[in-house]
């Protein structure tokens, strides 16, 4: 680890729901907010690339929740078609 005078201060601005989510993951993974970010931020250094998921909160992606939202229009709006089970 780099010496005290070789250290700096990082710091940005959060709503609070993320900032007590984030929290919380991090105390379930045993870990500080500070030491789980540090360890994010050096690993994208080390690999030069950030592995982000843009998923949301039930696994989609933003197209995936679009197309589902236009689905779900569609039958609120009785725009809907029946169609009986074919097994082969």
């Amino acid at each position: 680890m780099p010496k005290t005078e070789e250290m700096t201060n990082f710091t940005f601005k959060m709503d609070r729901k993320t900032r007590k989510s984030y929290s919380k993951l991090c105390d379930e993974f045993g870990l500080s907010m500070s030491s789980a970010t540090l360890a994010l931020i050096r690993q994208a250094v080390r690999t030069q690339s950030m592995n982000l998921s843009m998923r949301d909160e039930n696994g989609f992606t933003p197209d995936q929740a679009s197309e589902l939202q236009k689905r779900i229009n569609e039958i609120e709006k009785g725009n809907v078609a029946r169609h009986d089970l074919i097994e082969e």
